[in-house]
């Protein structure tokens, strides 16, 4: 009960004590987390055939976009794809990199969407059957420095 007691003075009597005397000096200034957002659209035909497997073939677009040196070095870069969702009747964004899979009859298979980037540019990438061209994509790129 001492114990108690005590503790419970001792918090009410630094809950008094108030801090006086000068402003110390200002700290740094915080990071600007300034988001740079920018949608891009690669058109079925801007796919580019990079390399053919077995299975499946492999598709590159590159376009320009706004990474900076800053976002390069120490910031991050992240692609979301937007789709359409039968279930909720609207459009979503799914962050990269996504797997898709299809089924045709009593065949299945995956369609995979990635990226990678550079400063000033990013390069999407989508794995596809053999033989079907990648359709048109929406993409939202966001950089952050």
């Amino acid at each position: 009960m001492k114990k108690v007691l005590f503790l419970l003075s001792a918090a009410m009597m630094m809950l008094s004590v108030s801090c006086e005397g000068p402003m110390g000096p200002p700290g740094e200034p915080g990071l600007d987390l300034a988001f740079h957002v920018e949608n891009v659209t690669v058109r079925s035909g801007e796919w580019a055939r990079v390399s053919e497997g077995r299975y499946a073939t492999l598709y590159e677009c590159i376009k320009d976009v706004d990474v900076r040196t800053e976002a390069y070095e120490r910031g991050m870069v992240n692609v979301y794809m937007f789709q359409w969702n039968d279930a909720s009747n609207s459009e979503v964004q799914t962050q990269l990199p996504y797997w898709i899979q299809h089924t045709d009859g009593g065949n299945t298979w995956l369609e995979g969407y990635n990226f990678d980037f550079d400063e000033g540019t990013v390069a999407f990438y989508v794995e596809c059957r053999n033989g079907t061209n990648p359709p048109e994509c929406e993409f939202r790129v966001v950089v952050a420095p």
